[in-house]
């Protein structure tokens, strides 16, 4: 950064307009980079742009420009063929185009039409950010631009007005003076455009809504804890505890509890690899209703009420996959605000009974899921058949070099029991018999088997991963299965679900049931154990962002009316009270009538006090002027009154230089240059000095 910034008592003209347009460029570019999809290498980029441009811009203005030119040409076509040959998404594109286009910008200002084409660009920038992502942190980023804007349109203006009325050379000392860009100036500029933003609020939540639809966003290929296609046993390190809310909820009815203690399911895998699981088949699903629960159908649970789960979704962790609470999914329901290509989410079932939508969109996904909470007890699944349908075949499959003792361990536990009891048996003796660590073990040669007999300790893909194949080892169906579990209240009412809730568990296939869950990781480490001051931050963090979404980036044409009609109603209340058909309406009114009262009183005396400002304060604005200054307006007043009685006209509106070209004095154009380095440059102008110019303009009149 220039040294000089800081100098003497402020900014410059010059470097206040400077700095102004290069704050609104860079807020700009920050509402796009939170999105995080600008990548590392432009951010870099911009960075590096703007440091340097700062030192080196004004050496090389007008230098290499056939270079910029042929290079933003090339990044324009480079870009398009990404967009058309589908590896980039054109919204992402036009952004990374307009950051280019801004970083030129920076490297090329002098006139006043660079100084417009760069807030052009930052204008561009942030309609950019708004498209790749909505967030409160973009709220954040937009506030910042709209001042620092305003900062450099207002200064902008007065620079290059001032050049053109004065030239170069007459302008010089207002563009040095540090009097002009006072922190009053940018601090009402700053007031008047969050003015702007108010009225513009009042705009955005009284004018119709519609969303646009036509520039839907395909998500990012980011794989999300607890929703991966695969689980890979042989990886090294620490998982991590990550505090990132996933899944925001609200129940019905609500368990009033501050912790939940319920499954998220995500997806069954069930193919074992040799090193972990992956999904049977590709994955995908096809249009189609919800089967109806089994038990249901024989009236078990049809006295229970249905549990209804509100969930949002958050951006970058649906991947694609519907999660649903514990029970039989009987109906999911996907909200979205109107748009105009009037597409809404399908939802897909897989062949493991796993639930997708499509299309896959930037953004948070809101959906509503009704469960039939009731599961089913283990004297219901006790004596069932053992003979299983085909299609069940893959969750018996036992991979050949499985080590034997894992068979005989299970023989051992769950042997001759009844299938039920044998998947209690061996669920308990998990949970119980070994520990729990997140530390992962790395390349071994048999996961499975290094958990059960060397290490005795993992985490919960080790603790489900050896229930299903110890119950396939006694032909038992069974599959992996991964999704989160827990939920924490928030002060906003909903439960957040973190990243850290991932978790992995067991179901167990039982004819005439369905499949039912097991869980044999210790209850107490299931899901997220962090409670620090980060995670808190972090869940604070979430439900101010997630009011920020429900009341500006979903806020559309329902929001509008279901406003409105609150605002009717408390009016309406309003008015019962005051009419006196509500009770206690006098004590209403007399406490209006005291707050108007109040206010009509401090009105009054704020106006009676701007009527006396004038008379008590004759100097004006001097009393915002320092010592130098006042002495200069006096001195300028005094020399006036001198010019006048020696029959030169001299107007109030007539400035010293204008004076100075009239008299065609040398003494004049003397007073007249101390004059404006003092009042305006933030020279110093002593008295003695002052005096001494007095005198010798009194002398040349006289003769």
């Amino acid at each position: 950064m220039n040294a000089r910034l800081f100098a003497g008592r402020g900014l410059t003209l010059l470097q206040a307009q400077y700095w102004a347009g290069s704050l609104a460029a860079v807020f700009a570019f920050v509402a796009c980079a939170v999105s995080g999809e600008l990548g590392p290498a432009l951010l870099l980029v911009f960075a590096a742009a703007f440091g340097l441009g700062h030192v080196f811009g004004q050496r090389t203005y007008g230098k290499g420009e056939w270079a910029w030119t042929v290079f933003i040409i090339g990044a324009f076509f480079v870009l398009a063929a990404e967009v058309v040959l589908g590896r980039l998404d054109i919204v992402l594109g036009a952004c990374q185009f307009a950051v280019l286009l801004c970083i030129h910008r920076l490297w090329h200002r002098r006139t006043q039409r660079d100084e417009l084409l760069l807030m052009l660009m930052s204008l561009l920038l942030l309609c950019a950010g708004a498209a790749l992502s909505a967030e409160l942190t973009f709220g954040f980023a937009f506030l910042a631009y709209s001042v620092t804007a305003t900062w450099a349109m207002a200064l902008t203006h007065v620079r290059f007005e001032i050049e053109a009325g004065r030239g170069p050379a007459g302008s010089a000392a207002l563009l040095q003076s540090r009097r002009i860009a006072t922190p009053a100036l940018l601090g009402g500029l700053a007031a008047l455009a969050l003015m702007g933003l108010i009225g513009g609020a009042v705009v955005f939540f009284t004018f119709p809504r519609v969303t646009i639809g036509g520039l839907r966003r395909a998500s990012r290929s980011e794989q999300a804890p607890g929703l991966g296609d695969r689980v890979d046993l042989s990886r090294h390190g620490t998982i991590a505890d990550d505090p990132r809310v996933v899944l925001r909820v609200r129940l019905d009815p609500d368990p009033g509890r501050k912790n939940l203690d319920m499954h998220w399911r995500a997806r069954a895998l069930e193919v074992w690899t040799g090193r972990g699981w992956r999904m049977h088949g590709t994955g995908g699903g096809a249009p189609m209703r919800l089967p109806p629960a089994p038990l249901l159908q024989r009236g078990y649970g049809r006295n229970r009420p249905p549990v209804v789960a509100d969930i949002e979704a958050v951006a970058g962790f649906s991947d694609g996959v519907v999660l649903t609470p514990e029970g039989w999914p009987l109906g999911v329901e996907f909200k979205r605000p109107l748009n105009a290509s009037g597409v809404q989410p399908r939802l897909l079932v897989g062949s493991a009974g796993d639930l997708f939508y499509q299309p896959v969109d930037i953004g948070d996904l809101h959906y509503v899921v009704t469960v039939n909470a009731e599961e089913p007890s283990l004297d219901l699944l006790r004596r069932r058949r053992t003979r299983y349908p085909p299609w069940i075949a893959v969750d018996l499959e036992v991979p050949k070099n499985l080590d034997p003792r894992v068979a005989a361990l299970a023989q051992q536990i769950g042997g001759g029991k009844d299938p039920a009891d044998a998947a209690a048996a061996i669920e308990q003796y998990l949970s119980s018999k070994l520990g729990y660590t997140r530390d992962l073990p790395g390349e071994v040669r048999d996961p499975i088997a290094d958990f059960l007999f060397v290490r005795k300790k993992g985490h919960c893909e080790l603790f489900s991963s050896a229930m299903v194949l110890m119950l396939r080892t006694l032909g038992i169906p069974a599959r992996n299965v991964t999704g989160y579990y827990g939920g924490q209240l928030t002060t906003a009412g909903y439960y957040a679900v973190r990243a850290g809730d991932a978790h992995s568990w067991v179901e167990v296939y039982f004819p005439g049931v369905g499949f039912a869950r097991f869980d044999p990781t210790p209850a107490g480490e299931r899901g997220s154990q962090l409670d620090s001051l980060w995670a808190n931050v972090v869940l604070l963090w979430d439900t101010v962002q997630q009011k920020w979404r429900a009341f500006v980036v979903d806020y559309d044409l329902l929001s509008q009316a279901q406003a409105v009609k609150r605002i009717g109603a408390l009016l309406n209340e309003a008015g019962r009270r005051l009419s006196g058909k509500a009770g206690a309406a006098p004590r209403l009114r007399v406490a209006l009538l005291g707050i108007l009262a109040l206010a009509g009183a401090g009105l009054l005396a704020f106006a009676l006090r701007r009527v006396r400002l004038p008379r008590s304060g004759s100097r004006g604005t001097r009393a915002f002027l320092d010592a130098d200054q006042r002495r200069a307006l006096q001195l300028w007043r005094r020399a006036r009154v001198r010019l006048q009685r020696s029959g030169l006209e001299v107007l109030p509106s007539t400035t010293p230089h204008e004076a100075a070209q009239r008299a065609r004095s040398p003494a004049v154009e003397e007073l007249a240059s101390a004059y404006t380095a003092a009042r305006w440059g933030g020279a110093s102008l002593p008295a003695e000095t002052a005096r001494a110019l007095l005198r010798r303009l009194d002398a040349e009149l006289s003769h």
